[in-house]
C-alpha cells in the first residue's frame, strides 16, 4: 500500500484527502505544522508528499528544501496563491505539482496516480541509464539525482533519442494531469537539470535547445566542462 503524507493545518481540508485517499487503497499519515514534516517524512518515508505552502511555524517552502537536501520523494503543494511567481519558486525547489485550492478531491487522487505511476522502472541509452524509482541518471562518470518533474521530462526526451519536443509537446505527453505546467515551467525544469549535471557531475546536460522548436537529447553534447562544447 503506497504512502501518502499529508500536510495540512485546515483540519477539514486534512480529513477530507484522508478519506478520500483512503477509500483508494492509500495509507496516510496526517500533521499541520511546519516544525514536524522532516520527522515525520524521515519516520513515515511516504510515496508522496501532500505540502500546504501556508503552514504554522515554517511554511511550505521551506519545507520542501529542506526535504531536497535528502530525499527526492514526490511534493505535490496545496495552495490558495496562484502567482507565477510562487509556483516558479516552488518549482525550483523540487515541488513536482501545484494543486490551487480550492480543488476537487478526485483531481489530486488522479494527478497523484499519475506521478508514483511515472516512477517505475529504468530506461537505458548508451553509456546512461535512468532509474525512475530514485529519479537518477545513472552514467559511467556518475550519477544525477534530479526531483520526479525534472526526472519526468528528461526520460521523455531521453526514451525518444535525438527527437526534438515542441514545449507543448513536452506539457501534453509529460504532464498529462499538470494543468498549471505552461513554457516557463518547462524552461525552469531544464534549467535545473543542466545546473544539477554541472553541479553533481562536472558534465554539460545532454539536453540541447533547438531555437523555435523545443529541445531534444543530444548525447555528443554530455561532455566534461573542462571541454568546450
Amino acid at each position: 500500500m503506497e504512502k501518502i503524507l499529508i500536510v495540512e493545518d485546515d483540519l477539514s481540508i486534512a480529513q477530507g484527502l484522508i478519506l478520500f485517499f483512503q477509500a483508494h487503497q492509500f495509507d496516510t499519515l496526517h500533521i499541520d505544522d511546519g516544525d514536524d514534516v522532516i520527522n515525520a517524512v524521515k519516520r513515515f518515508e511516504p510515496d508522496l508528499i501532500i505540502l500546504d505552502l501556508m503552514l504554522p511555524n515554517k511554511d511550505g517552502m521551506q519545507c520542501c528544501h529542506e526535504i531536497r537536501s535528502f530525499s527526492n520523494v514526490p511534493i505535490v503543494m496545496l495552495t490558495a496563491l496562484a502567482e507565477q511567481k510562487t509556483k516558479l519558486q516552488g518549482l525550483n525547489l523540487g515541488v513536482d505539482d501545484y494543486i490551487c485550492k480550492p480543488f476537487d478531491a478526485m483531481e489530486v487522487i488522479l494527478r497523484v496516480k499519475a506521478i508514483l505511476k511515472r516512477s517505475i522502472g529504468t530506461v537505458q541509452y548508451q553509456s546512461m541509464t535512468l532509474n525512475s524509482d530514485t529519479f537518477e541518471v545513472l552514467t559511467l562518470q556518475g550519477h544525477v539525482l534530479l526531483s520526479n518533474s525534472e526526472f519526468t521530462l528528461f526520460e521523455l526526451l531521453f526514451k525518444h533519442g535525438e527527437r526534438v519536443f515542441s514545449r507543448d509537446s513536452i506539457i501534453e505527453q509529460a504532464y498529462p494531469q499538470c494543468h498549471e505546467i505552461n513554457d516557463r515551467t518547462i524552461d525552469s525544469h531544464v534549467k535545473n537539470i543542466r545546473k544539477k549535471f554541472k553541479a553533481q557531475l562536472n558534465f554539460i546536460a545532454p539536453i540541447e535547445s533547438i531555437y523555435g522548436a523545443g529541445y531534444r537529447i543530444n548525447i555528443e553534447q554530455f561532455k566534461p566542462l573542462s571541454v568546450k562544447a
